[in-house]
């Protein structure tokens, strides 16, 4: 036998998955995925590339900076409003976005007090879906008026304040750290699978929870064909 025909065997004899369970929770925004059967300690090489690769390269929306009025800086409180600029930023930092337009976009929220202001009172805006319209931004008293404008940007990964700080910020821009993957939750274990008489395989267990602006079964597609195209290389 040739070399060549030795080498081809080297993967050509090693299991591949035949089974793909995938199971979904109604808006699909979260998925159990079970692939099965593989080589012992495939699981584990799958389970961590895959994990990292949703966690780190996955695409999304997300606000990049904000402007409030009458505000200089992240450290400010605001008459009339009950939390103060910190608060108001990470609670901006928690809102669910979905957009399919690449570039900067604003998002604008007036608001004239008494009462609880949230995500749903933000204008709404031609491809900028909030997923999470029940999100409080801040607590008005009466007579108070607010307005905020947020910089919305698409990105992967974590961007740092100090990364999303333009060079010449205009006065009262708070840059603010984003998150942009809109993956949420990512876990996976690994359990035994039987191929014919062996129980010497692996058996991939994944779950994965999205912010809904993409499915969790698409995700770990994405995320698959993002693994390939890096191996291509090699």
């Amino acid at each position: 036998m040739d070399t060549e025909n030795v080498n081809i065997k080297n993967w050509k004899s090693l299991i591949k998955p035949g089974k793909l369970d995938v199971q979904l929770n109604d808006d699909k925004s979260y998925a159990k995925i079970i692939a099965e059967p593989l080589e012992k300690g495939y699981g584990l090489t799958l389970g961590n590339s895959l994990r990292r690769i949703l966690l780190s390269s996955i695409r999304g929306t997300a606000v990049t900076a904000i402007q409030i009025d009458g505000v200089l800086h992240e450290f400010s409180s605001i008459k009339g409003v009950r939390e103060d600029v910190t608060d108001i930023v990470l609670n901006v930092k928690s809102l669910d976005l979905k957009s399919n337009m690449e570039g900067i976009k604003k998002l604008i929220l007036d608001a004239k007090g008494p009462g609880e202001i949230k995500a749903s009172n933000i204008t709404p805006v031609a491809d900028i879906e909030i997923l999470n319209p029940d999100l409080v931004i801040c607590n008005l008293d009466e007579n108070t008026n607010f307005h905020i404008e947020m910089t919305v940007g698409n990105g992967k990964g974590y961007v740092s304040a100090d990364m999303n700080k333009p060079e010449e910020p205009p006065l009262g821009l708070i840059p603010i750290d984003s998150l942009f993957s809109p993956v949420k939750k990512v876990s996976y274990s690994i359990s035994t699978a039987r191929e014919g008489k062996a129980l010497d395989y692996d058996k991939l267990i994944m779950e994965v929870e999205t912010n809904g602006s993409i499915s969790a079964e698409d995700a770990v597609a994405y995320s698959a064909r993002i693994f390939q195209d890096q191996l291509g290389m090699f």
